[in-house]
């Protein structure tokens, strides 16, 4: 087994030698620590256990949970429900009292003045808040919208005919007077000279000296 440490140590490149070497020197001290303070609170860790979690935990059960159980068996939850039986008595006491005068002052006084409040009172104010309404937009949003619907055909009327029309006419006619005459000319060049010429150099010179060539080719034997 020494010899293949070794042998596996001389295997390893230099350049993790400085890598093995901090390893030893730094974290191997450091797992050892570890490893001695875990073996060291191990009894710790029992006698915070035994001494001092498990004897409050105990003490909290038997001096809280357990008396606050028997309080709300013994004494707040049949209070509690003697109270409820007491209200739920009053509640009905009062019902059976009230019940029929309740109902009459219903149906004599709070429908009829209901009634009465919105027949003579809610109504008219919403008849008169509709007449408002309509009479505004029938004498006053309507005309007004009608007069400005009038007022923007006639700006969008003039704007055209006395703007946007005569600008476009100015600029067709610079359009005709310059860039057209401009194409006619160019057109007129290609027409007149570029055209024939080209077609006189296609003719007289390109075909006969393709044919010269190609004469002079088949001469050779090249073709």
């Amino acid at each position: 087994m020494p010899n293949i440490d070794q042998s596996r140590e001389s295997d390893l490149p230099w350049f993790l030698w400085p890598i093995r070497a901090v390893a030893i020197v730094v974290v191997l001290p450091f797992r050892l620590l570890f490893e001695a303070l875990a073996y060291l609170m191990t009894p710790v860790v029992w006698l915070w256990r035994h001494l001092v979690v498990i004897p409050l935990a105990w003490l909290w059960r038997h001096l809280v949970v357990v008396p606050l159980a028997w309080l709300w068996r013994a004494v707040i939850a049949p209070v509690l429900r003697w109270v409820g039986k007491g209200l739920l008595i009053v509640f009905a006491w009062l019902w059976a009292v009230l019940a029929v005068p309740l109902r009459w002052l219903w149906r004599a006084v709070i429908v009829p003045v209901a009634e009465a409040f919105y027949r003579w009172v809610l109504r008219p104010i919403g008849i008169a808040i509709a007449v408002s309404l309509e009479f505004v937009w029938r004498w006053v949003l309507a005309p007004v919208g009608r007069a400005l619907l009038w007022f923007l055909k006639i700006g969008w009327d003039g704007a055209y005919r006395f703007v946007l029309r005569p600008i476009g006419i100015a600029i067709r006619f610079v359009w005709r007077w310059t860039f057209g005459l401009l194409f006619q000319g160019v057109a007129w060049v290609w027409r007149a000279i570029v055209a024939p010429a080209g077609r006189w150099v296609r003719d007289e010179v390109l075909r006969p000296a393709g044919a010269a060539v190609r004469s002079a080719l088949s001469a050779l034997g090249l073709r």
